[in-house]
């Protein structure tokens, strides 16, 4: 009635997955913060949907730290995971613990380490949001 039952990921291509391995394969994935790391795919919670990347489609990955400065207290900081497909910043995944954003990295590395890590910015100086 309002989507609940069977679990359903958008794909990098926009379309629906919901076959039994997937299912699966993230009922059984390690979970790291919102990031579920399985033999298949990476999944991840964003805006309300899950997502299910293959790890051969993520080609960089790396950390951006947000430093929010409020008035009357100190600094806090939040650790983004970003996920690079081509030249496009595909997924940017906030977490608020450090540690959680380099247990990613490290079972990505185990898992894929073919992954580039590190930014490298645009030749023209332009970052691409979301592919």
């Amino acid at each position: 009635m309002f989507g609940l039952g069977k679990l359903k990921f958008r794909g990098v291509d926009k379309k629906t997955i919901s076959d039994q391995a997937h299912i699966d394969d993230y009922n059984s994935a390690e979970e790291i913060g919102r990031v579920r790391l399985g033999r298949l795919c990476l999944y991840y919670r964003d805006l309300g949907r899950k997502y299910c990347v293959p790890y051969e489609y993520i080609d960089r990955r790396f950390t951006r730290v947000s430093v929010v400065e409020p008035d009357d207290s100190p600094a806090y900081f939040y650790y983004r995971l970003i996920l690079v497909h081509g030249e496009k910043e595909f997924a940017n995944l906030i977490f608020e613990k450090e540690e959680n954003v380099n247990r990613i990295h490290d079972r990505l590395e185990e898992i894929r380490p073919e992954i580039e890590k590190g930014y490298i910015p645009p030749a023209d100086g332009k970052r691409r949001y979301f592919a």
